[in-house]
């Protein structure tokens, strides 16, 4: 719909849309497009496949992200999960597989830490909840560390599309733990057919938050092997 400004009129009318030349201030009227051109290409395609699958796995770790990408985020003036979209635009590929240990949940100048150990501990009986626990240099030689930082392990099962963040845990402990539903645990026999079942579909991150809200880079903790 055009309005009118003085004698000139800006907006679309049938198939016309006029509008007024920002440096003459003349009328301008252009034909509207009688078919717009979508050809599908497979380049297109390709963006299409990546651009859901971002989403997707974006909307599944909310719950990290807000946490982690918060104080970044903010001086980037985004919500997190346009952050997230951001920062890992490149982990993804046409077909929509995810490159998991280069996922970002976290980004900031906070001192991050060396992982020590993982260790991985199955439910008792069916149904319980399992437990992985992260110990981790505290890193408090580095200037910016300190007692109180707190310490957040994320687990992600790729199979499910769920995941489960800790309670923080201050540095100066260095350990920090998980639980999580004890099928994201079992060993399952052929997993090289079915990659995102089982253990073999966890993958776990861990990052760092002080005080005043400023975060470390998240980092990708490998399981143990034979875990």
């Amino acid at each position: 719909m055009a309005i009118q400004i003085g004698d000139l009129l800006s907006g679309r009318i049938g198939d016309k849309i006029y509008s007024i030349d920002p440096v003459t201030k003349k009328q301008v009227v252009r034909s509207c497009p009688k078919k717009v051109r979508y050809p599908n290409t497979e380049a297109q395609q390709a963006h299409k496949g990546r651009f859901l699958a971002i989403v997707r796995l974006s909307s599944c770790m909310t719950e990290a992200h807000t946490v982690g990408l918060r104080y970044h985020a903010r001086r980037a003036k985004l919500r997190t999960y346009m952050d997230f979209r951001r920062l890992n635009k490149d982990c993804f590929t046409a077909e929509g597989e995810v490159d998991y240990p280069r996922i970002v949940l976290s980004r900031g100048p906070l001192c991050d830490a060396e992982v020590l150990s993982v260790g991985v501990e199955r439910g008792v009986d069916e149904g319980s909840a399992g437990r992985v626990t992260v110990r981790f240099d505290n890193g408090l030689y580095a200037s910016n560390a300190a007692l109180d930082d707190e310490c957040y392990l994320y687990a992600f099962h790729a199979g499910e599309g769920e995941g489960v963040l800790s309670e923080p845990a201050l540095r100066e402990g260095g350990v920090v733990a998980v639980e999580v539903p004890a099928a994201w645990l079992e060993a399952v026999e052929g997993d090289e057919g079915a990659p995102q079942r089982g253990l073999s579909g966890l993958h776990l991150y861990i990052f760092f938050r002080n005080r005043a809200g400023r975060t470390s880079d998240s980092r990708h903790v490998p399981l143990p092997a034979g875990a």
